[in-house]
């Protein structure tokens, strides 16, 4: 007879597909509690009174709640997995685990209803599962260079709290490097759905970089609810094109020789992780888990003062032997299998 676990979200991004399949493979029926971002009032409300319906019939008849993230999706299935007797978790995966107050962004970064709520949160679950151990301990070199408190142990009293390094993973058989593609161009991608997310992304950085490399074509993805170029002065080789599909990214990682990215915050972004599977060298800044993924196979830089150095490494003849490093190194590191055999683990 099939287990039953619930798994609450905002959004059903590909990282949330997959941990249902992924529970499904483990022969768990999995109900889903999604409560999409909403900005008024009465849409608040309603999210909520959903949350406690489904909670009732689904966290009660689950042995597991898997929360995507916290905030305030998170405080009702969590209260009934209290009263039901259940194991619950969340998934911390970056936002939820740091404040970056240049930007005035990150969960904790005002004081108020939704900081406290999301502290009580992690008080009330089982267990927390961070995607890198960055989001636990946090990232000396962040605070360091752009003062960014990070680490969920920077915002809890109680230390005795459980958390577990629970790492992404993909799947290496969609994200292919197809040697027979000509390579060409560097690539960054993100949801650039407002202004602050350009200075995170940093993709004012990218643009300089652009500049300094006129012959080579520079690619923006995910432009969403606002024009990059209303912001930065965008070089003549810099193109920017909105959400893809992810069969579109796929192809964009297989037809792009260098995927940079230059975040001055992240957890453990999925964008390089895939890159590197179609075959791109990685380019990235020296935060958070960053690092953990681009290891030797790529450029790790500290800030736009590296551009040259940059720019040398673009201009270094790298080719089929240096993209089929990075491809492998996550394999190594980052396989689905891996997070299936974790998630088996701490699930049953």
């Amino acid at each position: 007879m099939k287990k039953n676990a619930t798994i609450v979200y905002t959004i059903k991004r590909s990282f949330v597909k997959s941990d249902i399949s992924i529970l499904e493979a483990l022969e768990y029926n999995v109900f889903q509690i999604q409560s999409r971002p909403k900005k008024t009032f009465m849409s608040f409300i309603i999210n909520r009174i959903k949350e406690k319906i489904k909670s009732i019939f689904f966290v009660s008849r689950s042995k597991i709640v898997i929360i995507w993230f916290n905030d305030y999706h998170a405080f009702i299935p969590i209260i009934f997995s209290k009263l039901f007797l259940k194991k619950s978790v969340i998934i911390v995966g970056g936002y939820d685990a740091i404040v970056d107050k240049e930007n005035r962004h990150g969960l904790f970064f005002k004081k108020g209803i939704r900081s406290t709520l999301a502290k009580i949160n992690y008080s009330l679950a089982s267990e927390l599962w961070v995607v890198h151990k960055s989001l636990e301990i946090g990232c000396s070199y962040a605070r360091k260079k752009f003062n960014i408190t990070s680490g969920i142990r920077s915002f809890l009293v109680n230390k005795k709290i459980v958390i577990k390094e629970i790492s992404t993973g993909y799947d290496t058989r969609f994200w292919d490097y197809d040697t027979n593609n000509q390579k060409i161009g560097v690539l960054t991608a993100a949801y650039f759905s407002d202004e602050r997310v350009i200075n995170i992304k940093g993709l004012n950085i990218f643009n300089k970089l652009a500049s300094l490399l006129p012959d080579i074509t520079f690619t923006i993805v995910g432009e969403s609810k606002i024009q990059i170029d209303n912001f930065i002065n965008l070089n003549p080789n810099v193109n920017v094109i909105g959400v893809q599909t992810r069969t579109q990214m796929k192809q964009l990682y297989q037809n792009t020789k260098f995927y940079f990215q230059g975040s001055r915050l992240e957890g453990l972004p999925n964008s390089v992780c895939e890159a590197m599977l179609c075959g791109c060298i990685p380019i990235g800044s020296r935060v958070f888990g960053i690092p953990d993924i681009i290891g030797n196979t790529g450029l790790l830089f500290d800030t736009e003062k590296d551009l040259v150095q940059i720019k040398d490494f673009i201009l270094s003849g790298l080719g089929e032997k240096e993209s089929k490093q990075a491809r492998k190194r996550i394999i190594s590191k980052f396989n689905i299998s891996k997070r299936i055999e974790k998630i088996k683990e701490n699930i049953d």
